[in-house]
């Protein structure tokens, strides 16, 4: 096969933050971070709040107490950023708030701005409906934050006790307060795999699958978790053969992309197939296809299969191997 060139950062691999871990502190309090004048964003079980164009960043007065905050980092000019995590009685102190402020604005709705990102009043959006919208700094922004705002609610009692944890170091790490043991955010390293065959006429035809869980016209690349104990290069080869029983050679890294839903790092490679011949386990993947790029561009075309967008690091590679020729 033609190698592919590495995947360029795009969507959720976008990086515009200084994540300056030196003013995070070692406690849970940010009182001079705020006094510094923080900008707060909010999250809440993975959406985030925006507003006309971006992420809703109002003055901390309306910040709900007892949250979760962390401190994000600055940007390029310097200026700092605390995410709020929110539980569901801040979201919903916070949305009362918004209500009334725009209740006294009475804000001529013929006029302004319509829906979505862009609505003149600020509305709750989850973050893959953002990932291509927002600029560099703000996806890196709500990288962290929804990430970080998954693990804490996940991990709020110590594994060892089951004593509840609190955070320090500016919501980066979560403390047991009766042994001091230190509980840090997790990352979970996946891999997923451009698989490519090419024939003795020098075709290409890369393997994509569908889904038990999916519609049936949808197909991606093959997928799946690194296991304790293997090297990514391994994590490939073995998924592959689990899913589709296809013996695959030459896996080569071709970048990444946090995919905080919840908490995933995924790597892409490329391997090479030399035989086509497959057999889908049925537990994960219902089906399995070979596309040529015509093919597939057919086929996306005249809408008989839904490839990946590139919001993900699925359809960046794909995309990759589609302009490859």
């Amino acid at each position: 096969m033609k190698p592919l060139p590495p995947v360029t950062p795009i969507s959720l691999a976008r990086h515009g933050i200084d994540r300056d871990h030196l003013t995070r502190g070692q406690d849970g309090d940010l009182a001079e971070v705020w006094e510094a004048g923080a900008h707060p964003v909010f999250e809440h079980r993975g959406a985030l709040l925006v507003a006309a164009g971006g992420l809703f960043s109002p003055d901390r007065e309306l910040v709900p107490t007892g949250q979760t905050e962390i401190y994000l980092g600055c940007d390029s000019d310097g200026d700092r950023y605390i995410g709020v995590s929110l539980d569901d009685a801040g979201r919903s102190e916070l949305d009362s708030h918004l209500a009334a402020s725009r209740a006294r604005d009475a804000t001529d709705l013929l006029t302004a701005p319509g829906g979505g990102l862009d609505s003149a009043e600020p509305t709750w959006l989850p973050l893959r409906q953002l990932a291509e919208a927002l600029d560099d700094v703000e996806v890196s922004l709500a990288c962290e934050l929804v990430g970080l705002g998954n693990w804490h609610r996940a991990h709020q009692f110590s594994p060892r006790t089951g004593t509840p944890t609190r955070p320090i170091l500016g919501g980066w790490v979560r403390e047991d307060p009766d042994t001091g043991s230190q509980h840090f955010p997790r990352t979970d390293p996946a891999v997923i795999v451009v698989i490519v065959n090419t024939d003795d006429e020098g075709t290409e035809r890369v393997l994509l699958g569908n889904n038990v869980a999916w519609e049936s016209d949808r197909y991606s690349l093959l997928a799946g978790f690194v296991e304790p104990g293997e090297t990514l290069e391994h994590a490939v080869t073995r998924e592959v053969y689990e899913e589709a029983h296809l013996e695959v050679i030459n896996p080569r890294y071709l970048g990444s992309q946090p995919w905080p839903f919840p908490c995933s790092l995924m790597l892409g490679f490329s391997a090479e197939a030399p035989s086509r011949e497959f057999a889908a386990d049925e537990d994960e993947i219902a089906s399995l296809k070979w596309f040529t790029r015509d093919e597939l561009n057919a086929a996306i075309e005249n809408e008989s299969v839904r490839a990946p967008g590139t919001v993900s690091i699925a359809g960046q590679l794909l995309a990759n191997w589609l302009d490859n020729v």
